[in-house]
């Protein structure tokens, strides 16, 4: 979810660093309190492993977190076993199934809203008729991986992508129809990228995707090769729909404006669309000052397979 409340802000803290680092403050935090606990074993810090649970129920999975939560329950009862005057060892046992039944309760609590939280943020993110991101969440992300490109130095391929008659589809046969359009669409896009590509529906029957490519010759060969793929799944479709794509090739080198960019990929989709049905042009960015030459000429698609 996109929670600016603290809660949100909370969530998306423990979401930043990787399971090796979780594991790593749990073990030292857990060390630090079982040292404590054992000096002062009076003072009562066996509480304070109460938060590592949790922290571990949210941001590991349950497996891992009923592992922390079985660990910190017999270190609870470890300083009755090593004082001078050891505890009677039915009341141990008795300790020791409290804590258990306590701790696993708390880790089902934890990852059932951890569960609840996953879900409302897919549905918060996605399109709920393709799966894909939703335009905002495209854009945010989209601006992400734009700057942390500029700083790994690494070239990007920004495309727009619009289905051509989509809407003498929709006239014809129906919404449903339409709908159906999309979806099919939509999973062959699916199919096609990779995982961490970006795509996302942008707008009523336009698409957009971000991917990494190791040049700009191979980025422009990967934008022909994704478009007349994407062409041959609507081609397979019941409606006659076709492809309009519009690439921009960002190189590592060039000053990055994610808004200016995606306006620049969607003058190249129109330029596509005014060139012909099932068109594709792909521009490059070349600098700040001249932030667009012409790389590619529009191409009809049957002339790209």
């Amino acid at each position: 979810m996109e929670s600016r409340l603290p809660v949100g802000q909370f969530a998306e803290y423990l979401e930043a660093p990787s399971r090796e680092r979780i594991w790593f403050a749990i073990v030292a935090t857990v060390g630090a309190v079982e040292a404590l606990d054992n000096a002062l074993p009076t003072v009562g810090f066996a509480i304070l492993y109460m938060p590592i649970i949790c922290g571990a129920a949210w941001s590991l999975g349950s497996r891992e977190a009923y592992f922390v939560a079985m660990l910190v329950a017999f270190l609870t009862v470890m300083p009755g076993l090593s004082s001078d005057s050891p505890e009677v060892p039915e009341i141990l046992a008795f300790r020791v199934a409290v804590r258990v039944v306590t701790f696993l309760s708390l880790v089902r609590t934890i990852t059932g809203f951890r569960r609840s939280y996953d879900r409302e943020q897919f549905h918060a993110h996605r399109d709920l008729m393709t799966g894909m991101l939703n335009k905002a969440v495209f854009q945010r992300r989209c601006a992400m991986a734009i700057q942390d490109a500029a700083h790994t130095g690494q070239t990007l391929l920004l495309a727009i992508l619009d289905l051509d008659d989509f809407k003498d589809v929709n006239n014809s046969q129906g919404h449903q129809a339409g709908d159906e359009v999309l979806t099919t669409f939509a999973e062959g896009m699916s199919a096609i990228m990779r995982r961490e590509d970006l795509i996302g529906r942008i707008g009523g029957d336009e698409f957009s995707l971000l991917v990494r490519v190791p040049s700009t010759a191979e980025g422009q060969s990967f934008a022909h090769d994704i478009h007349a793929r994407l062409s041959a799944v609507l081609a397979a479709s019941r409606y006659p729909v076709t492809c309009s794509m519009g690439a921009l090739l960002i190189p590592a080198h060039v000053h990055r404006d994610a808004t200016r960019l995606m306006h620049e990929a969607d003058q190249a989709m129109y330029r596509a669309k005014r060139a012909g049905k099932g068109a594709i042009v792909v521009d490059r960015v070349r600098d700040a000052n001249m932030p667009i030459i012409g790389h590619a000429a529009a191409q009809r698609r049957e002339g790209l397979v």
